[in-house]
């Protein structure tokens, strides 16, 4: 059995990116991101962003928040107008910017299935870290990185998207982001051999009101033994 090398970041120990989590930012998506966070904190709308290239791991929300109340539909449409690679919907009441191509893509991580489950007790983390154990080994599997006020409700069956629009509603977050490097072939990504040497295949964020509340890097690992 194969297991999930994950890198975690939580608000109270913040501070710098390990070797997995670190990558070259795309400026654009990273523009696009932080104005996203700002129309999510001024229209009180989650949302959720799948980028297409890297993003920083900001820890707190870099602009100031207009003061005059947006129409979250025409600001996010001005938002992603400027970059065709973009579109998006409202999928339950989150407004989702995704790379167009992923919308119907079948195997693209965030549109794989998600069991319906009860989970009791969980921490924000490890349901993302759960997150990333689907996407990698077919089995939703959350794991406890830290402590954590933690979350407890029924996840319906879904897509990623979905189970990521969940969360962030029951963990009281504004806004998700995902970023998925490209696949190394259709199945998905190669195993890392020696950790701490490969950039993260998945990167899974939730930020808040003002900042950065949750974050895993992963990649999946040949097990212990079999390398």
């Amino acid at each position: 059995m194969r297991e999930i090398c994950a890198v975690v970041v939580a608000l109270l120990v913040f501070g710098g990116s390990s070797p997995a989590a670190q990558g070259d930012a795309d400026l654009k998506d990273t523009d696009l991101a932080d104005t996203l966070w700002q129309i999510a904190v001024a229209t009180h709308t989650r949302v959720g962003f799948q980028s297409i290239g890297r993003t920083p791991w900001w820890t707190h929300l870099k602009r100031s928040i207009d003061p005059e109340p947006l129409d979250v539909s025409r600001a996010v449409d001005a938002a992603v107008a400027a970059d065709v690679r973009y579109g998006w919907h409202m999928v339950g009441g989150t407004a989702v910017i995704r790379p167009r191509e992923a919308w119907t893509d079948p195997g693209d991580p965030l549109n794989h299935r998600v069991p319906d489950v009860q989970l009791t007790n969980e921490t924000p983390l490890s349901v993302l870290n759960g997150l990333s154990n689907l996407v990698f080994y077919n089995r939703f599997k959350p794991e406890h990185p830290a402590n954590e006020l933690p979350v407890s409700f029924q996840m319906k069956a879904g897509t990623v998207v979905d189970a990521l629009n969940q969360l962030a509603e029951q963990a009281g977050q504004m806004m998700w982001t995902v970023y998925a490097r490209p696949r190394d072939s259709p199945n998905g990504w190669d195993v890392c051999l020696v950790p701490g040497s490969c950039h993260a295949d998945l990167i899974f964020q939730l930020r808040g009101a003002e900042h950065l509340s949750a974050g895993v890097a992963t990649q999946p690992m040949a097990a212990k033994g079999q390398r």
